[in-house]
């Protein structure tokens, strides 16, 4: 069984041991992550909850047919509800249609939380100490990566094999995002 990496170990294989309190401190931003997954609802749930939605209205739907057929029986006022029932269940069945076209139906491997928060701050403490962005193909860089995210708390990726990073890592290089920015300030921060 290996020894968990300390954020020491990472800042130096970085390059740079003035890093280790930012490394620190900037694992809460992938420990929040991890823990706000868990209130993240999966795309299949969504779908099947807006499924059942559209069922509903369309029960609805032939309910008040049903009942508009006996407006001798209802109230006066049943006239000027009974047309804007039938609007919001227009619009609620459009409503559906909609959500259910841009949730993709199927989302394939579902993404890990943090991983890409992770090869972030590495990327960005690696291009803070050497000057040079590392490709996702880095294969130090990657070892880093897992260095870090178990450092952080994270359970490892795969059979040892750094390259499970390739993919954290072509997503961190395509952000630039805010927490980019906030992750390049609080290194330039540390070494003032």
């Amino acid at each position: 069984m290996s020894v968990t990496p300390t954020f020491a170990r990472v800042a130096r294989k970085i390059g740079d041991c003035r890093l280790e309190k930012t490394l620190q401190q900037l694992a809460g931003n992938v420990e929040t992550e991890i823990h706000n997954a868990g209130f993240v609802p999966k795309r299949a749930n969504v779908r099947a909850e807006i499924k059942q939605l559209k069922a509903k209205t369309l029960s609805f739907e032939i309910a008040l047919n049903r009942v508009s057929k006996r407006l001798l029986d209802l109230p006066l006022d049943a006239s000027e509800c009974l047309p804007a029932a039938r609007q919001a269940m227009r619009e609620i069945t459009t409503l559906c249609d909609k959500t259910l076209s841009i949730i993709p139906a199927k989302g394939g491997v579902a993404k890990k939380p943090g991983r890409v928060t992770c090869a972030l701050i590495v990327i960005e403490a690696w291009t803070f100490a050497t000057g040079l962005t590392p490709g996702a193909n880095n294969k130090a860089v990657q070892e880093i990566c897992d260095d870090y995210w178990r450092a952080c708390g994270g359970q490892p990726i795969g059979e040892d094999d750094p390259g499970n990073w390739r993919r954290p890592m072509t997503d961190a290089l395509s952000n630039q995002g805010a927490l980019r920015r906030y992750i390049r300030n609080e290194l330039r921060l540390c070494t003032e």
